[in-house]
């Protein structure tokens, strides 16, 4: 028995000892820690306050020059980029009706919601603007002509389907040839989605073309109209519920299908984006939050136009972001290859033979879509969706970040900033809900495109905690006086795009570290410059960094023993959510293991105590137990071999007679005897 009980004890110590080396050997995937952080309040700013007595829904809208125009409540403001004072000149106000706001308040809508908040706004011509308001639920839009110094109504007309009813809404909209695209709803309660350029529509109440979406941005390219959303997907309805990322197109030159198909897309598509880490199973970030602008550069010596675009997990997961970039030619490809479909109800979604798909094909852009043939239109309406999702273009995120903290939000690309040693790198403005920019960059990028080699530059508190970032926008401007935008619900903010002269920077080892295309270490000079330097294309002559790599030779090298500048150090850095959920995993495993060491042994050891028990019945039906059918090295309880062994040990039902009754009563049905519990 003692035996039996060392070898319990050796198991039970043996799973332990493994458990401990896998969470040992388990690798939790470390954040990229920021080369430098910039607290809030230590970088001086520009701001915009605009209404300060209300909540103004800020909106980014247009860029003229060089002005902002930006959408609020009542009032659409002109910001000088300079330094975001308003032309107050230039200031457009329109307040919705009396009449318009009872209705509102009848709806059940508050004060602040029976606002005319400003949500499109489009340059259709020199000196004249297309703006469309939410109109205390009501939308409307108008045309402005500006005369003499100022902005006078030419037009107004209803704004169902081409601006939300609600400020928060996600809804897109953009202007192209003379006709306005946009994707919202078209109706008050938000029940009815569309993607719309009148007269033409996707279909109302179909989960196939739209199933519950939230639109993020749209873009003109080509021939083409893209919209980025995310969507419920009716693919995946069978297995539960998940939301997915998806890209849209339809023909700028789609002028609806023939017979009842007049006020219809013929051109309309979509293909889902994947944003994952890749593996034998994958880890997917499925909704799409923002995207950037298409952004054309260099990659691996192969030019290609790029979008990125900020990913999360849903909210009730993992608390996950990352920014993941796609090719519009990878785009393209998708809506070229094989339509997806469902045959019946019940079964799976799959790639539509080759043989099936009409001619001419459906979804492709023709000189006329009214001349279609019906079997091409019909065909289209019910396969709108794409078999093949479009990749991640490095194949796998640039940036990932899980945090409990916040997530990403928006993000805004400054593309092609050139080195002086002849590179150009995208620099990446990631904005967060807490707040915050992120500032990071693909340092592989030049030199491959399927390789990441993630470098976050900067974390800038910009915000107080707790505040979203709504928008960025970066903007260009001649000599060293570019800026970032960042814009809140309440307030509007400027601020630089490096800090390469920052008083934390003050060796060569130090700026090289910070691997930020912006700067560079001037060996005449000796300080840490930034781009634009009038001598910046003497290159390494001067100049020195290194991005791939954050370190140079020219810096020297670090004497055994020194210690590294902050900005240098390559010390892991775990965040609280990582410790924390390590202990968490740590004291959960110890339980487990405590508990099944505990049982094994009390397994093995109870017969050395059994003999001492107090009672002479507990000891007789251990014996029936153990010499009936257990033996020491059995681990469960063989089958009873006839009932009169047998005991019910979940009902503590005695045995039975050969009769059928119970070995405790009489023929004579005399009143049960009590029967003794027994707890093994």
């Amino acid at each position: 028995m003692l035996k039996d009980c060392h070898s319990a004890v050796q198991r039970g110590l043996g799973v332990l000892a493994l458990l401990l080396a896998t969470l040992q050997t388990a690798a939790w995937v470390q954040d990229v820690p920021p080369k430098m952080y910039v607290q809030f309040g230590e970088e001086k700013a520009q701001r915009f306050l605009g209404n300060e007595s209300h909540k103004d829904h800020f909106k980014l809208l247009e860029k003229d020059q060089g002005s902002l125009l930006v959408g609020a409540r009542n009032i659409v403001y002109n910001i000088s980029l300079r330094d975001l004072s308003e032309f107050t000149e230039q200031r457009i106000e329109w307040h919705s009706s009396g009449a318009h706001r009872e209705l509102c308040y009848l709806k059940g809508k508050s004060e602040d919601d029976c606002q005319n908040y400003i949500r499109v706004l489009a340059k259709i011509a020199d000196n004249r603007l297309l703006i469309c308001g939410t109109n205390a639920y009501k939308p409307l839009c108008r045309h402005y002509h500006y005369k003499d110094g100022d902005y006078l109504v030419e037009k107004e007309y209803e704004g169902p389907g081409r601006c939300p009813f609600d400020p928060d809404h996600n809804s897109t909209a953009v202007y192209s040839e003379s006709m306005l695209y946009s994707a919202t709803v078209a109706d008050f309660s938000g029940t009815d989605p569309l993607i719309y350029r009148e007269p033409l529509r996707t279909e109302r109440s179909d989960l196939k073309q739209l199933n519950a979406p939230n639109f993020v941005s749209s873009m003109p390219y080509d021939d083409f109209i893209f919209f980025f959303f995310r969507e419920t997907a009716v693919e995946y309805i069978n297995c539960g519920k998940a939301v997915y990322s998806r890209v849209a197109r339809v023909c700028k030159h789609d002028k609806g299908g023939p017979h009842q198909f007049g006020d219809r897309w013929t051109s309309f598509l979509k293909s889902r984006l994947n944003c994952s880490v890749p593996g034998d199973y994958p880890f997917y970030f499925n909704e799409i939050q923002s995207t950037s602008e298409i952004i054309e550069g260099t990659y691996n010596q192969r030019a290609e136009k790029l979008i990125y675009g900020v990913f999360t997990t849903p909210v009730n997961s993992i608390g996950g972001s990352a920014v993941c970039a796609f090719s519009l030619r990878s785009i393209l490809e998708t809506f070229e290859g094989p339509f997806k479909e469902q045959e019946t109800m019940n079964a799976n979604w799959l790639s539509v033979p080759i043989l099936k798909v009409p001619e001419p094909r459906p979804g492709q852009c023709v000189n006329d879509s009214r001349t279609l043939p019906d079997v091409s239109v019909n065909f289209v309406k019910s396969h709108t969706l794409m078999d093949e999702a479009v990749p991640a273009f490095f194949t796998r995120p640039i940036i990932i970040r899980i945090s409990l903290q916040y997530r990403f939000t928006k993000v805004a690309v400054d593309q092609q900033v050139k080195t002086p040693d002849g590179k150009a790198y995208d620099v990446l403005f990631i904005g967060t809900d807490d707040g915050k920019v992120i500032k990071a960059l693909n340092a592989a990028s030049f030199d491959s495109s399927d390789d990441v080699n993630s470098v976050v530059i900067e974390e800038l508190q910009v915000l107080p905690p707790g505040v979203p970032i709504k928008n960025l926008y970066v903007v260009r401007m001649p000599g060293d006086d570019s800026k970032l935008v960042v814009v809140s619900d309440d307030e509007i903010q400027a601020i630089k795009l490096h800090r390469c002269s920052s008083d934390k920077i003050t060796s060569c080892r130090e700026c090289v570290a910070l691997q930020d295309p912006y700067c560079a270490w001037d060996n005449t000079e000796q300080i840490c410059t930034a781009v634009g330097s009038p001598d910046w294309s003497a290159g390494k002559k001067r100049f020195i960094q290194n991005i791939a790599r954050g370190e140079h030779k020219a810096c020297g090298h670090v004497q055994t023993g020194s210690k590294l500048p902050s900005s240098q150090e390559k010390l892991p850095i775990y965040t609280a959510e990582t410790l924390s959920i390590a202990v968490a995993t740590s004291c959960l495993a110890a339980l487990a293991v405590g508990f099944v060491s505990g049982f094994l042994f009390s397994r093995r050891c109870r017969g050395e105590d059994y003999s001492d028990m107090p009672f002479p019945d507990q000891r007789h039906q251990l014996n029936r137990l153990t010499e009936g059918g257990l033996n020491a090295d059995s681990s469960y309880l063989p089958p009873c071999a006839n009932n009169k062994a047998a005991i019910n040990l979940v009902l503590n039902v005695p045995p039975k007679n050969a009769n059928g009754k119970n070995a405790n009563s009489s023929a004579e049905n005399k009143p049960i005897q009590k029967v003794k519990k027994t707890y093994i």
